[in-house]
């Protein structure tokens, strides 16, 4: 099969865009299979567009007509009024495309691998978020110090991804294929198309699923058998893998969604998940060798303010005392150490 560069080109992009047809489709596939050689320049070019897509989804969201678009959909919904605010800042935050990096991870040896055995994995430095777009036009924001995973083109009857972190998903719509996201926990949150936020990072025994928009189905195991329950526009489900409780709220998404605006919002937010917010926001790691603050919650908005002004917030209601202890140098980053006691 021999094809044009720029035809080539040109068919990789619609083909990555989910706008090739099925004739196209098919030759595509068929021309990455011809040769190692293929298959790198089809890899090379959705890289490309990963790495570029950052910009481009925030230039076109930055928009007033964009948003406003989305503003109109959301009042569909009287549950979805809340949360408009909050996706329109979000749609301006400073999205670094530096902040990831992309690994191509293959399951058999590149001499054999067939396409659908790539899977892409991008991960997101401490203290920096980014935003792309995957193979099926699911938006996604992904937070600092998160890795997701999925395949390069997504086969079956299921869109499956992996997720060790948090990120906010705006679900391309496609009834004939499930979106599904899986977690360290073995928990699942499955969609046809919808908007909501997951937070399941490896170190945590809670999994937080927060919807924005249509229905998504929380799979999870309880006393060694399969549990789900189908949530509503502005329901927060926390579900806790050690011990198999869940727990429900109603949430407006405030503090939910304000990571994604570079923002920290605590609404009666226990002492240990404000710490996990901290770290994650600041880009540093708590000592904490005591049980003693654990009883305290916190309330309070912070937009640009240094984390010690934070933490002098916290002494303030709970008197809590911090000091700095080090400064970690490792190859990939630096870490600072905060001691609270």
């Amino acid at each position: 099969m021999e094809m044009h560069h720029s035809t080539i080109e040109d068919l990789l992009i619609s083909y990555y865009d989910g706008k090739a047809t099925a004739d196209e489709i098919q030759e595509i596939e068929a021309w990455i299979k011809l040769s190692d050689e293929n298959k790198k320049k089809a890899m090379d070019i959705y890289t490309l567009l990963l790495m570029t897509d950052t910009q481009q989804v925030t230039e076109k969201m930055d928009m007033d007509e964009e948003l406003s678009k989305v503003k109109g959909r959301m009042q569909e919904n009287k549950y979805h009024i809340s949360w408009w605010g909050w996706i329109q800042r979000a749609a301006v935050a400073l999205l670094i495309p530096m902040a990831i990096t992309i690994l191509v991870l293959l399951n058999q040896p590149q001499s054999t691998a067939p396409v659908h055995a790539q899977i892409f994995e991008v991960r997101t430095q401490p203290g920096m978020i980014t935003s792309f777009r995957l193979p099926d036009s699911t938006l996604v924001y992904l937070n600092s110090g998160s890795v997701l995973k999925y395949p390069s083109i997504f086969t079956g009857n299921i869109r499956e991804v992996s997720l060790n972190g948090e990120a906010y998903f705006e679900v391309a719509k496609d009834p004939e294929h499930k979106f599904i996201v899986s977690t360290p926990q073995k928990s699942k949150v499955e969609v046809l198309g919808t908007h909501f936020n997951l937070e399941a990072f490896d170190e945590m025994d809670e999994v937080i699923t927060t919807l924005v928009e249509g229905k998504v189905e929380f799979v999870y195991e309880k006393d060694g058998q399969g549990s789900k329950i189908l949530m509503r526009p502005g329901q927060k489900v926390i579900y806790n893998n050690k011990d198999g409780q869940i727990l429900s709220y109603n949430t407006n998404g405030e503090s939910e969604l304000a990571w994604m605006d570079q923002k920290v919002i605590f609404d009666k937010t226990p002492f240990k998940a404000a710490l996990h917010i901290l770290k994650k926001r600041y880009n540093v790691d708590f000592i904490v060798n005591t049980s003693k603050f654990d009883k305290y919650t916190f309330t309070g908005a912070f937009t640009e303010q240094y984390i010690e002004e934070i933490l002098e917030n916290f002494k303030i209601s709970s008197h809590i005392r911090w000091r700095n202890v080090k400064l970690t140098n490792n190859q990939s980053e630096e870490r600072r150490q905060i001691e609270i006691y």
